[in-house]
């Protein structure tokens, strides 16, 4: 953190995604170190969306008796991030309603990584991941999004149960916008904090008697963490269960992997899509297609259509923040993700007012 406050007034100016060779420059030989004295190996850097100094370094360690997924945390934040995902990992190989899932579930192999300097080992699981997919056939999403779709609702209603929001709403909220106020320390006070606060009074709004599905939520399913293989395209894993909930909203799941779905194919931000959806007050026809293929159906159970993807951003928004400070510390990511969705509970509070 003394490195994140010397960097932060550059930090502001500077995207989230870096070129490819910058973000990369060192991880290499970072993993190369990690790993020396293990015999003979191949290493692949991972190269997803790049964050300075994020908070882990992944890699893939190849071997002729088989690969392996290593995440090494580079700070505290790291740290807690895989020694969670460990921890949730453990719990999903001893939940028996998975079993038919089992293959498409990362494994964490080796003991509980170290609390201040983790790293996590898991099995190599098959397949392409499904941005990648979309991004060379950006003109047939649908063949790309309907197998990771349908396998949500199969997921549901294998381990998930309906029930009335009433009691889960101060867990499903109040933790995540305390991350925001935390985190976002300009949302501690004057027009920011009761920017805030319009949004909970618009989440609890929106959500008063509705009734979702409570289970298994993965927290980050979008189309970078489904892989698929085969003709036709088949899920052969799902990894990154770093966010995961055993009793979280499921439905969340479908919206998240639609939000990010669009983002991908039209670069328009989720918290953009989100205000969009809030000022017209209902999806789009397209979005609402694809969040069929998962069995979810925007009027059922909640009273404003709204309340699903409002509650999917407020996730999404403080799993980021506590996953790294980089976000904190962003103005860009704070104006295209945060902003455009607090501008519109704003709004609508003074249009009840």
């Amino acid at each position: 953190m003394k490195l994140a406050a010397q960097l932060h007034p550059l930090l502001g100016l500077l995207p989230l995604r870096l070129p490819r060779a910058l973000g990369g420059l060192d991880d290499h030989l970072r993993a190369r170190w990690l790993v020396r004295g293990t015999g003979p190996c191949d290493i692949a850097v991972v190269r997803r969306p790049t964050q300075l100094l994020s908070s882990l370094l992944v890699f893939e360690l190849r071997r002729d008796t088989g690969s392996v997924v290593v995440k090494h945390s580079r700070n505290e934040r790291g740290a807690t991030t895989v020694c969670r995902e460990w921890e949730i990992l453990r719990r999903l190989a001893d939940d028996d309603r998975l079993e038919p899932w089992r293959p498409l579930l990362p494994r964490a192999i080796g003991p509980y990584p170290d609390s201040t300097s983790g790293t996590l080992v898991q099995n190599r699981l098959p397949g392409v991941d499904a941005e990648l997919l979309l991004q060379r056939n950006r003109q047939d999403p649908h063949r790309i999004a309907a197998p990771a779709l349908r396998m949500l609702a199969e997921l549901r209603d294998a381990v998930g149960h309906r029930r009335p929001v009433a009691g889960r709403v101060t867990p499903w909220i109040e933790p995540h916008l305390a991350i925001l106020s935390t985190e976002l320390r300009r949302y501690g006070a004057g027009r920011e904090a009761t920017a805030l606060e319009a949004l909970r009074h618009r989440l609890d709004a929106a959500l008063a008697g509705a009734v979702l599905t409570e289970g298994w939520t993965h927290g980050d399913y979008h189309p970078g963490n489904v892989l698929l293989d085969g003709e036709p395209l088949r899920v052969t894993g799902v990894f990154d269960w770093g966010n995961a909930h055993p009793d979280g909203p499921c439905e969340i799941d479908a919206y998240n992997f639609v939000l990010a779905l669009r983002a991908t194919l039209t670069g328009r931000s989720p918290g953009h899509q989100v205000a969009d959806i809030l000022r017209a007050g209902h999806l789009s026809e397209a979005d609402r297609a694809l969040l069929a293929l998962a069995a979810v159906n925007p009027d059922e159970g909640v009273v404003d259509p709204v309340a699903l993807p409002l509650l999917t951003w407020l996730w999404l928004v403080a799993d980021n923040l506590r996953k790294s400070w980089r976000f904190m510390y962003s103005r860009w990511w704070v104006a295209d993700t945060v902003t455009p969705v607090l501008r519109e509970s704003l709004r609508w509070a003074g249009a009840r007012s």
